[in-house]
């Protein structure tokens, strides 16, 4: 069996220090990490603050790796704050994500914004969890205003931890405006649990699945190895990307956690074209490069 190669890969999706969570590691600590083992590119993902700016700084420390930032649209940002993601673009954001730990389908499977049954961030302020959609059942008009910011700007919306009538809300509007970045954030994990058939229909909508081999770590433990090969069988590698979504002290490394998951994948039958499409290709024109 052939040792899968990763060199020139991009991860999506990585969490670091400074963070309410404790992780394996910081900003400095995950960008030489990338380096060491070849990857091209990784992008900072925090619960808490925009990762931007921390990007910008640990850039300064890597040569051949490039770091980028984003910005969760949870509380701290305002919740569904144009303003904050005008800003966030404008100085350099590439992905911007949906409320995470504060989404109103987080709030409603783990009891609590603003952390999970098993993570506490130590939040005293709690507020009332955010929903992309209005009462009637359709989208905010301050979430199609970020959605044409984003479009407008040619970076990636990440559904994050919305439910998945929000996130085919946004589907349908992303294909309507001809927005073709909405990034499907770990379908496996709850929420969204989306089905296999569910995440073919969104890519349908020109949608991005992102698989994340975090999720099979036991915690949080919502996904095997066959969820994912049957999401590459039948969504098909043109519309998916590989990430870690790791970062948390239970799980190694992000570039190691990729390297598993796809080498796992190799030897269930993906090809290392497929493996390209997914880890190099496609995270690439995401990114805009």
């Amino acid at each position: 069996m052939p040792i899968v190669d990763l060199s020139g890969a991009y991860d999506l999706h990585i969490h670091s220090n400074p963070s309410l969570f404790t992780r394996s590691g910081n900003d400095f600590d995950m960008a030489r990490h990338a380096e060491e083992t070849g990857l091209a590119g990784i992008l900072l993902k925090n619960h808490f603050e925009s990762t931007v700016g921390r990007a910008s700084l640990a850039n300064r420390l890597v040569e051949k790796t490039h770091v980028f930032g984003g910005l969760v649209l949870n509380h701290f940002a305002g919740g569904l704050n144009p303003i904050a993601v005008e800003h966030a673009i404008r100085l350099g954001a590439k992905q911007i994500w949906m409320p995470t730990i504060d989404a109103l389908a987080h709030v409603s499977v783990f009891g609590q914004g603003g952390g999970y049954d098993y993570q506490k961030s130590g939040r005293k302020i709690l507020r009332p969890g955010i929903s992309v959609a209005t009462e009637g059942g359709d989208l905010k008009d301050e979430v199609r205003t970020i959605v044409e910011l984003i479009r407008d700007s040619d970076v990636m919306l990440g559904t994050a931890h919305i439910s998945r009538e929000e996130i085919f809300l946004l589907a349908r509007y992303a294909k309507e405006i001809g927005f073709n970045k909405l990034v499907v954030t770990h379908p496996c994990f709850h929420p969204p649990k989306l089905s296999v058939p569910e995440q073919v229909a969104l890519a349908g909508l020109g949608a991005i699945i992102e698989l994340c081999g975090g999720n099979l770590y036991p915690i949080p433990g919502v996904a095997k190895l066959d969820d994912f090969l049957n999401s590459i069988r039948e969504v098909g590698p043109d519309a998916l990307v590989l990430s870690s979504d790791a970062g948390q002290p239970r799980k190694s490394m992000p570039a190691e956690v990729l390297r598993v998951f796809a080498q796992c994948l190799m030897e269930k039958g993906v090809t290392q074209t497929e493996i390209d499409r997914m880890t190099k290709e496609n995270p690439a024109r995401l990114l805009g490069l």
